[in-house]
């Protein structure tokens, strides 16, 4: 009961009561899902829920007030102005509008929420008050100040309060959201009931005989009414949000994947053109404008017939029909032609276009990989050309040889630059790749477009022509293709010519066109065994000595397992016939053909790499063998051993060296080293060399002095102790008139040089004396012995001593 002055007392319907509070719940679960919906909407379709939110919440708040105070019952009839409680309807609209315009903004400041709270909480306060004012009774009413400013103060709070749980809640949405917002509805609703209720509690009422007038309302069953119209509205507002909600939804996922497929359509990296059924063209991305050169109204005016591809022109119209008929895809390689006229390499893929399970038109997907073409070109010419020369190369060759099987016949010339390691030592790295690149452009020249011009090797060359017979004698063509290569070399200030050998072979039909190249290898090997600078044509028997050779290659590898070398040891004497050294010479024992002569075997030991292992096996004998002569009491003597190019040129010679040394307990100075002239071509590694060998305490001896080239200019710079007349020098001693007046001349120059000199091959009496004429320093040769075994050697010196040998 609610007691009133002059004794007249209100009471509540309490079924109206709770009625008010549902519908303020309702109504501020409705204000929460409201904002969201103002919030997530643009242009004039925020304005609409902004304006329907503003009633929506309004009337519900208002209609909780309405029904609140019908549910206020006095013992004196009541009734309500009409106009009046338009008014406090509008109060109420007008309140929730400036809320929710509040909080559709992007963000809610401290200044808005408070400036929004005020206008809200004052527009529900003049709601309230003006709602009581409407009501027509024979009783007056005054309010309380103290619950008066309460209700004022509950009115900006729930308001401040309504504004901010409608803000945070605006964006969310699924089953949490709902519960969160039902539960911020019990509280707003709990909130606004409060303030009504308290500023019902600020009210007095006291009788008087005042009658009502104007346009009046009333009675209970209205109550009734208004509530369950406002429920009605407020429910028909919650799902009609609700439905709009998940139609903004499907709206905006549409939205979103539009973006998405015009997103990738337009920023796909590979072409899409969309074909209509008809063949006609009917959007292209700009992806199509670059790599076709066509813009996309240009590309509109096309149809499908007129594009043409390569290889097989029709290939895009025939598989267009499949997507449309087949309903699948299809993906083809084909070049297309750039507006500008070039040839583009593409992958296209033809996909149908299917709506409501009916193919509508096609899409054709272009990948440009034209890089990736040229890219693969790029890597086959690197597989199938030489770098430095840009010849094709031995595997571009055989390929090309295996392809004349369908022609009448071939002709394959191989072709060897003499001496060319000596060479490009000489001038350097640099002029030598200068000077193959010249070569090859001459070879490249020589060869026309009917021959292939091929590098095969550091070297060596080819050129593989098709033969019929018809185009001149093959050893005219060969002739004429090795006189190109020796014409002169322009190299910065250097002018050479060179050497070249060369090996060719015919082929009259298809079924020996694989044996071409070693056919012609192995002319090319015999042209070089038999003299430098020659061309051989391929015969039968060069069979024979190409398997001798591979049979002396397997044996040298089986004497170096089966120790079937031995070191024979000449003596070598001063102008008195003292012994003062010996030179140790290798020979090779076989088993079955006996003692192999050093000229036949040596050379297959440089060229198959059997010669560093062959040399340093023979420094190390020579070393213990001389250091087992002085362990017997003899005179230490020096002992020679010579040394290949290929051994001179290992980069751990000195370390070779040094341990030969080193195990056999020789003292330096007993080992003599014999280069030859040729290693002074490349003058600064040679002398780097030398001294390096020299530190360790060695002699150094030039072999076959005067058969190389330039020889005198380096003996100044190099550490040379001796040097060796060659043996061709001896022997034409008396048969050329030059003859000793070379080898007078060798031996005046080397003792100008403060150099030893050591005649080698001396076979006669007449020879000796001519040498000691001279004052040559020291000879050796079968005047006095023939190479000779350990055994042998020390019989010899045995003899010397006792003077039963010749001196």
């Amino acid at each position: 009961m609610h007691p009133t002055e002059q004794g007249i007392e209100g009471s509540y319907d309490w079924v109206l009561v709770l009625l008010s509070y549902l519908i303020a719940v309702i109504a501020s679960y409705t204000a929460l899902d409201m904002g969201g919906r103002v919030s997530s909407s643009q242009g004039r379709a925020r304005s609409a829920w902004l304006l329907c939110g503003a009633a929506a919440m309004g009337i519900g708040i208002w209609s909780m007030h309405f029904v609140a105070m019908l549910a206020f019952r006095l013992p004196v009839h009541t009734s309500y102005d009409l106009g009046l409680v338009l008014l406090s309807m509008l109060f109420a609209v007008l309140g929730s509008y400036a809320a929710l315009f509040m909080i559709a903004r992007p963000q809610l400041t401290v200044g808005r929420l408070s400036t929004g709270s005020l206008l809200m909480g004052s527009a529900v306060a003049a709601m309230h008050y003006t709602g009581m004012a409407s009501m027509r009774m024979e009783a007056v009413i005054t309010y309380a100040p103290v619950p008066f400013a309460a209700s004022l103060v509950i009115a900006v709070g729930a308001s401040a309060a309504a504004m901010w749980l409608t803000f945070y809640f605006r964006g969310e949405g699924g089953i949490r959201a709902f519960y969160r917002k039902l539960i911020s509805g019990l509280v707003m609703g709990g909130a606004i009931v409060g303030m009504h209720y308290t500023g019902m509690a600020a009210a007095h009422f006291t009788e008087s005989g005042a009658s009502t007038h104007g346009m009046v309302m009333g009675g209970a069953y209205l109550g009734y009414a208004v509530g369950l119209a406002t429920l009605i509205v407020l429910s028909t507002a919650l799902v009609t949000a609700f439905f709009d909600r998940r139609i903004a939804s499907a709206t905006a996922k549409l939205s979103e994947s539009e973006q998405q497929f015009k997103s990738l359509f337009e920023h796909n990296l590979d072409g899409v053109v969309a074909f209509d059924l008809q063949g006609r063209v009917t959007a292209v991305n700009p992806a199509v404008t670059r790599i076709t050169g066509y813009t996309q109204e240009e590309s509109l005016e096309i149809h499908l017939t007129e594009l043409r591809s390569a290889p097989n022109p029709g290939d895009l119209q025939r598989y267009f029909h499949q997507a449309v008929s087949e309903n699948s895809s299809v993906k083809f390689e084909s070049v297309v032609r750039h507006k500008r006229g070039h040839e583009v390499a593409v992958i296209v893929t033809t996909v149908p276009i299917v709506v409501d399970e009916e193919v509508t038109g096609v899409y054709g997907i272009i990948q440009d990989i034209t890089r990736n073409r040229e890219a693969e070109q790029l890597i086959k010419h690197m597989a199938y050309h030489d770098d430095l020369t840009g010849l094709p190369n031995r595997r571009y060759l055989l390929a090309r040889i295996r392809e004349l099987g369908t022609n009448p016949g071939a002709m394959l010339l191989l072709l060897d630059i003499d001496r060319f390691k000596m060479l490009n030592d000489s001038i350097g790295a640099r002029l030598g790749d200068e000077l193959l690149r010249q070569l090859a452009g001459r070879l490249r020249s020589e060869a026309g477009e009917a021959g292939t011009a091929a590098r095969i090797g550091s070297d060596e060359f080819a050129v593989l022509f098709p033969w019929s017979g018809g185009q001149g004698e093959p050893e005219k063509l060969a002739s004429r293709i090795m006189e190109a290569l020796s014409r002169q070399y322009d190299l910065d200030a250097h002018k050479l010519h060179l050497s070249v050998s060369a090996g060719y072979d015919l082929s009259a039909g298809c079924d020996n066109h694989e044996l071409l190249l070693e056919h012609a290898g192995t002319a090319l090997f015999q042209s070089k065994k038999e003299g430098l600078g020659r061309a051989l044509a391929y015969t039968a028997e060069m069979d024979t000595a190409t398997r001798e050779k591979l049979e002396l290659e397997n044996g040298l590898r089986q004497a170096l397992e089966q120790e079937q070398f031995e070191v024979h040891y000449q003596p070598q004497l001063d102008m008195f016939g003292n012994l003062i050294g010996s030179e140790a010479l290798v020979r090779w024992r076989h088993p079955e053909r006996g003692y192999i002569p050093p000229g036949v075997f040596i050379p297959v030991a440089e060229e198959n790499g059997l010669i560093n292992p062959i040399g340093s096996w023979v420094l190390r004998t020579a070393c213990r063998q001389n250091r087992a002569w002085q362990l017997e009491g003899r005179a230490p003597v020096p002992v020679s051993v010579n040394l290949s190019i290929k051994q001179f040129e290992q980069p751990n010679l000195v370390e070779i060296v040094q341990s030969a040394l080193a195990d056999s307990g020789l003292t330096p100075q007993y080992l003599e080293l014999e280069i030859t002239e040729s290693m002074a071509m490349n003058a600064a590694a040679t002398e780097g060399t030398l001294y390096l060998l020299k530190a360790l305490g060695v002699k150094v001896s030039m072999d076959d002095f005067g058969t190389g080239y330039s020889s005198l200019s380096y003996l100044n710079r190099f550490p040379i102790d001796k040097l060796k007349i060659d043996q061709s020098f001896v022997r034409d001693l008396f048969k050329e008139e030059s003859g000793a007046s070379i080898v007078a001349t060798i031996v005046a120059m080397a003792h100008h040089l403060k150099l030893s000199v050591i005649a080698e091959g001396v076979e006669t009496r007449e020879q000796l004396e001519f040498l000691r004429e001279q004052k040559c320093d020291q000879v050796q040769g079968y005047y006095y012995s023939p190479p000779l075994k350990p055994e042998a050697f020390s019989r010899f010196w045995d003899e010397l001593e006792n003077g039963t040998k010749k001196g």
